[in-house]
Parts: structure tokens; sequence; C-alpha cells
């Protein structure tokens, strides 16, 4: 998952504020950082901004409800870019 601007930015973190449970990217690396993690969100936010390279970081929760929220942001940034 990439972000590719201010607007997707803001909203991500929104729905990072209302996840319950952890939010981990992990880089094509194999790095891992936990997004709820105050230290960590901004690593691996970091990671999502990168630019190059064909592979993206990967984005899991570990709550169903948390699912949600990300599909939801999906298609919130979906109906933005249209």
């Amino acid at each position: 998952m990439k972000i590719r601007n201010n607007d997707e930015l803001k909203l991500f973190e929104e729905t990072l504020d209302r996840c319950s449970a952890s939010v981990l990217v992990v880089t094509p690396q194999g790095n891992q950082y936990d997004l709820t993690d105050p230290a960590q969100r901004y690593l691996g936010i970091a990671e999502m901004l990168r630019e190059g390279g064909e592979a993206e970081p990967e984005v899991f929760t570990s709550s169903p409800a948390d699912d949600m929220q990300f599909f939801d942001y999906l298609n919130t940034v979906e109906k933005i870019s249209a």
C-alpha cells in the first residue's frame, strides 16, 4: 500500500486512530512496524511514502473490525482519486 498525497496521509492516520488492535506494515525487505505504536508509526508511514521499487509495503490488521476500517479507507481513497 502506498500513500500518494497529503489527503491520503491524513485519512490514513485518521483510520489508524480508529483501529482497536495492532496494525502492522511490512516492507518488501521484511521490516515490520506496528503503526499503533507512536514511535514506530512514523517509520512505517515513511516506508509507505517512499518512492521507487515495484513492491509496495503491505498492511496487516489483527482485528476484523480494523479490516473494515481499511476497506472503508481504500474505498474513500478510490473515490477521491476518481
